[in-house]
C-alpha cells in the first residue's frame, strides 16, 4: 500500500511537480552519517572538512535544491533535520568558545590555532544555509536552539570568525547571524546575562593602532558589542548584510533597548546614508545632468545596509515614539536623488518610506470604515484613537510618502511608474497598506489619482476604444497594481469601481508594438490581477455592481484567457474568472466555462485558440464577444503565429454565428484589409509576402467552395497572384495546397503550365524555384512526374528535393510516385545546419502517408510487387528508429497504415486491378503485426498518443516516447525476411550513437539479444547472437570513405559488449569482428574514429584470451600512432 501511495505521489508524467520529499530516506541516512562524523570531537582541530563528508554534503545540498519551487514538501522532516544539525553546531560553538576564551595572549597565535578549528564545520553550516535558502530562514529558525546559555558562546564565536576568518565560510557567519537574531529575543534583560566576554580581538586589525590592547571588549557591554558587530556586517554585501539587518532589528526592538539604544541607532543609520551619498550630492550642484557623478560601490553597499536594517526595524517597532525629531531627516534621506541609478537601493528606500508611514499612522478602527474589510491590524487597533495626536500624526510624513509612491505632485521618477518591475510592485503594495489606514476622504483622493494616471496621454476616439499608443507601459502597470492592492483591501467604492472598470478592461488588451516586438504583457497580467481582486471586494454594493456587469466582465476575461499570446496572461485571466465564479456565481455558465478554460487547458496556445474557444462559443453569451475579439484584435496581431491561430479559430467560430459575421464583422474587416496601417495589411520588409499568402489562401477557399470567379480574365489574374506568392513566400507548402485547389477547379492554360515549368528549370532569386517545384505536383502530366523524380534525387539543394517530395504526394499518378518517394527516404545530407536530409525524409514519409490515405489501390499495387514492397517496408522500419521525434512519429504512423491499411479488408485472391498479393509480402506483414499493434484498433487515440506523455497509449506504440518505441519495435528484428531485418538493425545502430536517446536504442537491442540463442540450431526464423555480431561486422566492412555507419557501428558494438549482451556468442564470430575493427583502424587519420576503435579494442579484450592477445598487439601498434588524442 505504501508503494502504491508513493507512485501516486511522484508520478511519471513529464513536468509533474513533487508532492513530498521523496528522497527523504536516502537524505536521512546521509544525515545520520555526517552528524556522526561531525560529532567526533577529536576531528574538530582539523583545518578542513573531511573529503567523504564534504561529498555527502554536496549530494544532500543537491537534493534540497530540487525543492526550491516546492519547499513545503520538506516540512514533515524539517524539524528533525534542523534540530540534528544545530545540535552538532551548538556543541561545536560551545567548544570553540571555551577553547578561544582561555587566557591566551594576543601574540600566542600558535596556541590559538591548536584549539578548535574555525573551518571544521563549514559543511554543516552550508547545509543549514541551503535549508534557509530553500525553505526560508523564518521557518528554519523555528527549530534553532534558543537557550540563554547559547547567547554569549554564539556571539563570541561569530565575533572571532569575523575578526580572524581563517578557513571559516560565509555560510557559517550567516547562520550564526540569524541564530543571534533568535537569541536576541530571550525573555531576560541583556545586562543580566552579560558576563563580560574577554579576549575578543578587534574586528578590523588592519586599522588598529600600534598600541596593543588586551581585548576589543574592554569596558564595553554585551549589547554595545552586539550592535558594533551588526554595524560591521551592514557594510558587507551578500547574505551577511541581510542576516545582520534581521539581527539588529530584533535586538533593538526589545523593551530594554527600544528606548535607550534605538534612537541612537536610527540616527547612526541616517548619518550612514547621508555620508555615503554625500559624494553624489556634492557633484550635482548644477542643472546639467551630465555633471552628475555616480556613487562608488562601497557607498552603495553602505546605503543598502542601512536601508535594509531600517526596513526590518520599522516593521518590528510598535510605535513611532523613538522617532521624535528624526522623521524629517529620515524623509530627506529616503528621497535622496543619489538612489536613482541603483534599483535595489530605490526599492529599499521605497520600502523604508512605506514602513515609516505605517509606523506613524495608527490603524483605523472597523467602525471608521464600515465598507472596508477589517484587517488583522485593524482588529488589533480597533480601540485606537483615530484623531492622531499632533506629535505623532505627522501629516507631512504621510503626504510625502503617498506623493513619492503614487507620483502626485511630481513630474518624473515616480516609484509607481518606475522601469524596474519589482520597484513598482513594492510601491503599489505600499500605497495599499498606507491607504488602508487613511480616512475615507483621503482614500478617494488617492483612488482618483491612480485612475488619473491611467488617463494620462490616452485618447478616446469616436469608436470608443481607448487609444494607448502614446502611453507608458510602466505607468499603466504600476497603476493597475495599485488598483489591485486597493481593491483587495476593500478600499474601492462602487463609484470608484464604475470609473475604474473601463480602464481595467482596456488593460486586458494593452499592447504596443515596438519594431519587431511588443510591450504590454505585464500590463495585461496586472489587469487580470485587478479583475481577480475585484472578486474579493466585500462591499455589498460592489457585489451588486459586479452582478450588473457580470456578462461584460466574464466575456472580457474569457477572451483574454483563450486568445492572448502569452501563456501567463491566459492563465492569469483564467484564475481571475475562477475567483469570480467561486465567490459570486454571477458569471453566465461559470462552472461549465471554467472547466473548458482552466489553468491547464489555456496553457497550450493551440488548444486555447482553437479547441477551448470553440467549445465556449457554444454558449450564446460568449459567442459574439469572442468573435469580435478575434476580428478586431487578435487577427491583426504583429506575431505571425498568433495571426495564423486566430484565423484558424475564426474558421471554427464563424459558422456558429454567420449572421453576426456577415452583418457586423465582415464589413469592418473589409475596411481594415485596405487600410494604410502596414501591420493591419500583414506586409513586411517593403514586400507583400504575407499579404500574398493571405490572398492565395482566400482564392483557395473560393476554389474549394466552387465559387464563380467570373471568367478567364479573373482566372489569369488569380494565377498571377499565385506566381508572385510562389516567388516571394519562404514557406510555399500552404500556397501549393491552395494552388492545387485552384487548378483542380478552374484549370490553367498551356502557356501558364509552361510558365511553371520554366520557373522550375531556370529558377530565380530568393525562394522562387523551390516554390514552383512544390507547385509542379498540381499539374499532373507525365513529363512533370519525370522531372520531379529527377529532382528528388538530383536536386541542387535540399530544399528543392524536399519540395519535390511534397509535389509527388499531390501527384495524380500515385502508384508511380511511390518509387520516387522511396529514394527520398535515403537522403542523409548533412551540412553546417545539421541533418538537413531529414527534411527530405520527413516530407517523403508525409507524402507516402497522403498517397496511402487518398487511394487504397496504391497499397494493393505495392503488395503485389515484392521487390518494391520489401524495399519500402525496410526503409519505413529504418525510419521508425529515427532519433528525431517528428520523423519517428511520421514513420510509425505510416508503418501502421502499411500493415493495417484498407487493402487488408479486400480480397487477397482477386486483388485490385487484377493484381495478386505477393505471398512473401503477406507473410512479412503478418509477422510484423505480432510486434507492432494497431493503435486505432486497440482504442488508442493517435493524436493523443503522439503528443502526450509516455503512458498516453496503453495498447499501441507511443512513437513520441523513444524509449517505449524502441522497447517494442526491437522485437520486429525476429521477422524472417532478411531484407527487413537489416535496415531495421541499421536504424537501431544509427540511433544508438546519438545522445541522449542513444542509450534507449542500445538498451533495447541488448535486452533483445539477451533472449536470443547463440546460433540458429533450431532453424527458426529471426536472428541469433552470432547473427547480430555478423551484421555489426558487415557494417564495419563498408566503404570507409563514404559510409556513415562505421562510427555508429563502433559505438553500438562497444556498448553491447560492455553490457554483456553479446558474451554468449560463439568464439569463432569474434575474430571477424576484430579483423573488421583492425581494417577500419589501419592507416586511419581521423581522431574521433580512431578513439572509437581503441575503445572497442578494450571491450574486445574481455571476450576471450585469444581475442585479448590479438587486441594487445593492435594496441601496442597504436602507442606510436602519429595522431595524438
Amino acid at each position: 500500500m505504501a508503494d502504491d501511495k508513493h507512485e501516486a505521489a511522484t508520478g511519471d508524467d513529464v513536468g509533474s511537480a513533487p508532492t513530498f520529499f521523496k528522497e527523504h530516506e536516502a537524505f536521512l541516512t546521509m544525515l545520520d552519517t555526517i552528524v556522526e562524523s561531525a560529532s567526533m570531537t577529536e576531528t574538530w582541530t582539523q583545518t578542513s572538512v573531511p573529503a567523504d563528508e564534504e561529498h555527502t554534503i554536496r549530494v544532500m545540498c543537491s537534493m534540497l535544491e530540487l525543492y526550491q519551487e516546492q519547499p513545503t514538501c520538506l516540512d514533515p522532516y524539517l524539524e528533525r533535520i534542523v534540530s540534528r544539525l544545530m545540535a552538532v553546531i551548538e556543541e561545536y560553538v560551545h567548544a570553540y568558545h571555551e577553547s578561544s576564551a582561555a587566557d591566551i595572549s594576543a601574540d600566542d597565535i600558535a596556541a590559538q590555532k591548536a584549539g578548535v578549528s574555525a573551518a571544521r564545520m563549514n559543511g554543516i553550516f552550508e547545509l543549514v544555509y541551503i535549508l534557509c535558502k530553500v525553505r526560508g530562514y523564518k521557518v528554519v529558525l523555528r527549530f534553532f536552539p534558543h537557550s540563554v546559555a547559547d547567547v554569549e558562546p554564539v556571539f563570541a564565536t561569530l565575533w572571532r570568525h569575523t575578526a580572524n576568518p581563517g578557513g571559516s565560510g560565509w555560510t557559517a557567519r550567516y547562520v550564526m547571524l540569524i541564530w543571534l537574531s533568535l537569541l536576541s529575543m530571550v525573555p531576560f534583560d541583556l545586562e543580566s546575562i552579560d558576563s563580560g566576554i574577554a579576549n575578543l580581538p578587534p574586528l578590523n586589525p588592519s586599522t588598529s593602532s600600534n598600541v596593543q590592547a588586551s581585548s576589543a571588549s574592554s569596558g564595553k557591554a554585551l549589547v554595545d558589542l552586539w550592535i558594533e558587530l551588526g554595524q560591521f556586517y551592514l557594510r558587507r554585501s551578500g547574505c551577511d548584510m541581510e542576516g545582520a539587518a534581521v539581527m539588529l532589528a530584533r535586538l533593538l526592538s526589545r523593551k530594554d533597548t527600544s528606548t535607550t539604544l534605538q534612537p541612537a541607532f536610527i540616527a547612526w543609520a541616517t548619518h550612514e546614508i547621508s555620508d555615503a551619498a554625500s559624494g553624489y550630492t556634492a557633484s550635482t550642484s548644477g542643472n546639467d545632468p551630465s555633471s552628475k557623478k555616480g556613487m562608488a560601490i562601497g557607498s552603495v553597499v553602505r546605503i543598502n545596509g542601512a536601508l535594509r536594517v531600517l526596513c526590518h526595524l520599522f516593521l518590528a517597532m510598535d510605535s513611532a515614539d523613538p522617532l521624535r525629531g528624526q522623521i524629517g531627516p529620515l524623509l530627506d534621506v529616503l528621497q535622496s536623488d543619489a538612489f536613482e541609478q541603483h534599483s535595489v537601493t530605490r526599492k529599499l528606500a521605497t520600502k523604508a518610506a512605506q514602513r515609516l508611514a505605517l509606523l506613524v499612522l495608527p490603524p483605523l478602527s472597523v467602525t471608521k470604515r464600515s465598507d472596508a474589510r477589517p484587517s488583522a491590524r485593524a482588529n488589533l487597533g480597533a480601540g485606537a484613537n483615530t484623531s492622531y495626536p499632533a506629535e505623532s500624526r505627522a501629516p507631512g510624513t504621510i503626504d510625502s510618502s503617498i506623493d513619492n509612491l503614487t507620483g502626485v505632485g511630481h513630474d518624473s521618477d515616480l516609484e509607481i511608474s518606475e522601469e524596474v518591475e519589482t520597484l513598482r510592485w513594492s510601491a503599489a503594495k505600499g500605497v495599499g497598506r498606507i491607504t488602508e489606514r487613511l480616512p475615507r476622504a483621503l482614500v478617494q483622493e488617492i483612488v482618483s489619482a491612480v485612475v488619473g494616471m491611467l488617463q494620462e496621454e490616452t485618447l478616446v476616439p469616436a469608436t470608443g476604444l481607448i487609444d494607448v499608443s502614446m502611453t507608458s507601459e510602466f505607468s499603466w502597470h504600476g497603476s493597475l497594481l495599485c488598483l489591485a492592492e486597493l481593491s483587495r483591501r476593500g478600499l474601492l467604492t462602487p463609484l470608484a469601481l464604475r470609473e475604474a472598470i473601463p480602464w481595467v478592461l482596456r488593460g486586458l488588451t494593452y499592447e504596443i508594438q515596438r519594431g519587431d516586438y511588443s510591450v504590454g504583457s505585464n500590463v495585461r497580467d496586472a489587469a487580470c490581477y485587478v479583475m481577480w481582486s475585484f472578486a474579493r471586494v466585500p462591499d455589498a454594493a460592489a457585489k451588486s455592481l459586479f452582478a450588473e456587469m457580470s456578462t461584460m466582465l466574464a466575456t472580457a476575461l474569457v477572451s483574454v484567457a483563450v486568445f492572448d499570446r502569452e501563456p501567463n496572461v491566459r492563465r492569469a485571466a483564467s484564475a481571475a474568472y475562477q475567483e469570480h465564479v467561486g465567490r459570486h456565481s454571477a458569471f453566465p455558465h461559470g462552472i461549465s466555462v471554467l472547466q473548458l478554460a482552466d489553468f491547464f487547458s489555456v496553457g497550450n496556445m493551440r488548444n486555447a485558440f482553437v479547441v477551448a474557444s470553440w467549445r465556449i462559443s457554444e454558449f450564446s453569451e460568449y459567442r459574439e464577444p469572442l468573435l469580435r475579439h478575434l476580428c478586431t484584435i487578435t487577427i491583426y496581431h504583429w506575431d505571425l503565429k498568433t495571426r495564423e491561430l486566430a484565423v484558424e479559430a475564426l474558421r471554427e467560430l464563424a459558422p456558429l454565428s454567420p449572421e453576426y459575421m456577415a452583418s457586423s464583422l465582415l464589413p469592418e474587416m473589409m475596411v481594415l484589409s485596405v487600410a494604410e496601417n502596414v501591420p493591419t495589411r500583414f506586409t513586411e520588409d517593403f514586400g507583400a509576402s504575407l499579404t500574398l499568402a493571405a490572398l492565395t489562401a482566400f482564392i483557395g477557399c473560393l476554389s474549394r467552395a466552387g465559387w464563380d470567379i467570373g471568367g478567364d480574365q479573373t482566372r489569369d489574374r488569380y494565377f498571377d497572384y499565385f506566381v508572385q506568392a510562389l516567388m516571394m513566400c519562404p514557406k510555399p507548402q500552404s500556397i501549393v495546397i491552395d494552388f492545387t485547389s485552384f487548378v483542380d477547379v478552374y484549370g490553367i492554360t498551356p502557356d501558364q503550365h509552361a510558365s511553371i515549368v520554366h520557373h522550375v528549370q531556370e529558377g530565380g532569386p530568393g525562394f522562387s524555384r523551390e516554390g514552383f517545384v512544390a507547385a509542379l505536383g498540381a499539374l499532373g502530366t507525365r513529363a512533370d512526374f519525370e522531372m520531379l523524380c529527377n529532382l528528388i534525387t538530383e536536386g541542387a539543394t535540399v530544399e528543392i528535393r524536399r519540395d519535390a517530395a511534397l509535389a509527388l504526394g499531390q501527384f495524380s499518378q500515385r502508384a508511380l510516385a511511390v518509387g520516387a518517394l522511396l529514394s527520398g527516404l535515403h537522403d542523409r545530407t548533412v551540412d553546417s545546419r545539421g541533418d538537413v536530409g531529414s527534411w527530405v525524409r520527413h516530407q517523403s514519409l508525409c507524402s507516402l502517408q497522403r498517397l496511402f490515405s487518398a487511394d487504397p489501390r496504391v497499397l494493393s499495387n505495392i503488395h503485389s510487387d515484392r521487390d518494391l514492397a520489401l524495399r519500402l517496408l525496410g526503409r519505413i522500419l529504418h525510419a521508425a528508429t529515427e532519433k528525431i521525434d517528428r520523423l519517428r512519429v511520421s514513420a510509425g504512423l505510416l508503418l501502421e497504415s502499411f500493415l493495417y491499411g484498407q487493402c487488408d479488408t479486400m480480397s487477397r485472391t482477386s486483388g485490385i486491378d487484377g493484381l495478386e498479393a505477393d505471398a512473401v509480402v503477406e507473410r512479412c506483414i503478418e509477422e510484423l503485426r505480432h510486434f507492432i499493434p494497431n493503435s486505432q484498433q486497440n482504442g488508442c487515440n493517435r493524436e493523443a498518443a503522439n503528443t502526450g506523455g509516455r503512458n498516453a497509449c496503453k495498447e499501441g506504440i507511443n512513437w513520441v516516447d523513444s524509449e517505449s518505441a524502441y522497447e517494442q519495435l526491437v522485437y520486429a528484428l525476429s521477422v524472417s525476411e532478411e531484407s527487413l531485418r537489416k535496415p531495421l538493425f541499421e536504424g537501431f545502430v544509427v540511433a544508438g550513437s546519438a545522445e541522449p536517446m542513444g542509450k534507449f536504442a542500445v538498451n533495447a537491442v541488448a535486452t533483445y539479444a539477451g533472449a536470443l540463442p547463440t546460433a540458429d540450431k533450431e532453424l527458426r526464423p529471426g536472428w541469433t547472437v552470432d547473427g547480430i555480431i555478423a551484421e555489426l561486422t558487415r557494417l564495419l566492412l563498408t566503404d570507409k570513405q563514404t559510409s556513415k555507419l562505421i562510427n555508429p557501428a563502433l559505438i553500438v558494438s562497444d556498448q553491447l559488449i560492455e553490457q554483456g549482451a553479446l558474451l554468449a556468442a560463439s568464439p569463432d564470430v569474434w575474430i571477424p569482428l576484430y579483423r573488421a575493427v583492425q581494417r577500419v583502424a589501419f592507416k586511419l587519420r581521423a581522431p574521433q574514429r580512431l578513439m572509437l576503435c581503441v575503445k572497442l579494442y578494450g571491450s574486445l579484450s574481455l571476450v576471450s584470451p585469444e581475442v585479448a592477445r590479438l587486441v594487445s598487439e593492435s594496441l601496442l601498434a597504436h602507442i606510436g600512432h602519429p595522431i595524438p588524442k
